[in-house]
């Protein structure tokens, strides 16, 4: 179990993307945000919600015949508190006149308490927690000929994998994430053609001491492009350069460089069929150092295709979200690469398919199912004879169903669903697979 700990650390908190969150509203302005209330020239769009629920497998333990892989089940409650606010918009303002200045921004905060459902394993009470996070976005001139972006984003991700049935109150592997940057888009021609330039930061913190030396800086520096060559149609064009720093001289981790491009097009082929491609390649530059592991390298393919079909008509390229009505069903792949704290990097091929829907203004609700395959190359300290870890890959199982109905402008009920199911190589004699159901019932006020 001991080499599990770190093991599980690396596995689970690499594919957790800084854009994750508790609750299927947060983050998703289509879902959280009722009429808003007006300040001056914000509009501001609070909301609290509560949920209790059953999550079937707390630790994601595979339940092998290893007594400390006991699969321990809970009772959930989770509060979220949050809000969202922005500029007006051109409706509100009752203009059409371009703004010079726009501005969005969030904040939420998510607290929940596990119960055993056993009292044998009363002390996973202690491993209540909360999830934080807040970000905000100005754009100069947004239409102008010449725009000016900044953004900054912090999140704080709670995660409760990696005990022993000796330790059900120990600590996780929570981790806090912040992230600014900023660009510069030119537009000439009306905005047909669209080209930015910007740079992001991205520092990521383990709280607890035992996995501090995976804490590292990610610069990022990044360009994209559109050309709207006709009415809804368009080629895009995506390239960057990142740097992965890592913060502790006594860390396992390489450093190295990560280069990608990507080529692709968007097309409404009719009003009610999207269709997106795109492809590009990707390598790493990682370099080992005295204690660390042996350096991989990532030389491959990069890859997005979606078909997206809107049961109501869409009129244009441009952001179609489901309080305008535009429910959608969309079938999809993407194959990417990334960092990892568990060797150098792994690669992911998922596919997967979802759901929108927003019916007669009281019912709002989406459907994500997917299926991924993860790979990590071997990993071998420097200095040493042989693999202390092969390489591997993961079958995985994601999905998420999600309903809201709506009883009044400002009060809810909704329920949500979640399965995630992991079929795993045996990793130095370790079962990392797991089955995990979550289900929660729940009731919001919004504004």
């Amino acid at each position: 179990m001991k080499a599990r700990l770190p093991l599980i650390a690396a596995l689970i908190v690499a594919l957790t993307p800084m854009s994750a969150f508790a609750q299927a509203w947060i983050g998703n302005a289509d879902y959280s945000e009722g009429v808003g209330i007006r300040a001056g020239n914000l509009e501001l769009h609070p909301s609290v919600g509560a949920e209790a629920g059953y999550d079937s497998n707390f630790f994601r333990a595979s339940g092998s015949n290893d007594t400390s892989e006991r699969v321990i089940d809970v009772w959930k409650l989770r509060v979220t508190p949050s809000l969202t606010l922005g500029s007006l918009g051109q409706r509100r303002l009752g203009s059409t006149t371009p703004r010079t200045l726009q501005f969005s921004g969030g904040a939420f905060a998510s607290f929940f308490q596990p119960i055993a459902v056993d009292s044998e394993n009363s002390e996973v009470s202690e491993r209540r927690n909360v999830a934080l996070g807040a970000n905000a976005n100005v754009h100069v001139f947004p239409q102008g000929r010449v725009g000016f972006d900044l953004l900054g984003a912090y999140l704080r991700t709670p995660q409760t994998e990696g005990r022993s049935d000796q330790d059900l109150a120990g600590e996780g592997f929570n981790r806090d994430s912040l992230r600014g940057g900023g660009g510069v888009t030119w537009r000439p021609g009306g905005g047909l053609f669209e080209w930015r330039a910007g740079y992001m930061l991205t520092y990521h913190f383990f709280e607890n001491e035992t996995y501090r030396s995976l804490t590292n800086v990610h610069h990022d520096f990044n360009t994209r492009g559109r050309w709207r060559f006709l009415p809804r149609s368009a080629l895009l064009f995506e390239g960057g350069y990142g740097l992965v720093r890592y913060t502790r001289a006594d860390t396992q981790q390489t450093n190295g460089d990560v280069a990608r491009a990507r080529l692709g097009f968007h097309g409404l082929v009719t009003y009610h069929l999207s269709l997106l491609g795109m492809l590009g390649w990707s390598a790493s530059f990682y370099e080992p150092h005295a204690g660390s592991i042996a350096a991989r390298q990532y030389d491959s393919l990069l890859a997005n295709a979606e078909a997206r079909w809107f049961i109501q008509p869409k009129p244009d390229l441009d952001a179609a979200t489901i309080t305008s009505g535009l429910s959608s069903v969309a079938l999809g792949y993407t194959r990417t690469f990334s960092n990892s704290y568990y060797g150098s990097f792994y690669q992911r091929d998922r596919g997967y398919v979802n759901m929108t829907m927003f019916l007669l203004g009281a019912v709002a609700g989406g459907i994500d199912f997917g299926v991924s395959r993860v790979a990590y190359p071997d990993v071998q300290v420097v200095g040493t004879t042989g693999f202390q870890r092969r390489s591997f890959s993961q079958l995985r199982l994601d999905g998420q169903v999600f309903a809201e109905y709506r009883f009044t402008d400002t009060l809810a009920a909704n329920a949500t669903v979640q399965y995630d199911q992991v079929s795993s190589e045996l990793v130095n004699s370790e079962d990392l697979g797991f089955k995990r159901w979550q289900a929660y019932l729940g009731v919001r006020w919004f504004m």
